[in-house]
């Protein structure tokens, strides 16, 4: 049984070269993501459990020494709120969420693109799949015989750009969701920091 080559899928369907430039923009923004998931915009879990036992103990300006080790957003975020003077909940909250959104807006770039293409790929495929069908049809009409071989060109054509458009729709909707939920675990955790270190400096302060 003789295997069709990559070359050959190109230039089967208008569909398959539109399918291919989609996956690659598909793979490098995912690549790009978790870089920036995994390593530029990882949460500083170990630094935050430093600043927390800092502040148990009622060592404020160790806390905010620990700030300096990092220049993440979150950090940045402690330390801005660490230097209010007279902090409460409210004020905490209000100077958190400058942090928080400009942290939204970096976890989110890009992620649209994924729910995008699991989208439209299916239809690019589905395209592909009329314009195979039309052929196998046009050939049927040409020859005036019926036969496998005579379709056979065209069924071809309709079944790989089907199969290409679900590949890269399923690929690209596992990637959105991952990533839409890695964004929502992330924004989570940094609340639940801050309205720890809202109780902590809540508490420090009542016993001044």
């Amino acid at each position: 049984m003789q295997t069709m080559t990559i070359s050959e899928m190109m230039r089967l369907s208008i569909a398959m070269p539109v399918l291919a430039t989609i996956s690659v923009l598909v793979a490098a923004a995912a690549l790009e993501r978790m870089y920036f998931y995994w390593i530029a915009a990882r949460l500083p879990e170990g630094l935050w459990l430093a600043i927390r036992s800092k502040l148990e103990d009622g060592d404020r300006e160790g806390a905010k020494n620990l700030c300096r080790r990092s220049d993440s957003v979150m950090i940045q975020a402690l330390q801005r709120m660490l230097g209010l003077p007279k902090p409460s909940t409210e004020t905490l909250l209000e100077a958190f969420q400058l942090y928080r959104q400009r942290m939204q807006l970096d976890l989110s770039r890009r992620v649209g693109l994924f729910g995008t293409v699991s989208f439209v790929s299916p239809l690019i495929g589905l395209f592909g799949t009329v314009l195979g069908i039309m052929r196998a049809f046009h050939d049927l009409s040409v020859q005036g015989v019926g036969g496998p071989s005579v379709v056979a060109a065209g069924i071809s054509e309709a079944l790989i750009t089907t199969a290409g458009g679900i590949g890269v729709a399923v690929v690209a909707a596992v990637l959105y969701n991952y990533f839409t939920i890695a964004a929502r675990h992330r924004l989570n955790t940094m609340d639940l920091w801050v309205l720890e270190l809202a109780a902590l400096l809540c508490e420090d302060e009542a016993a001044s």
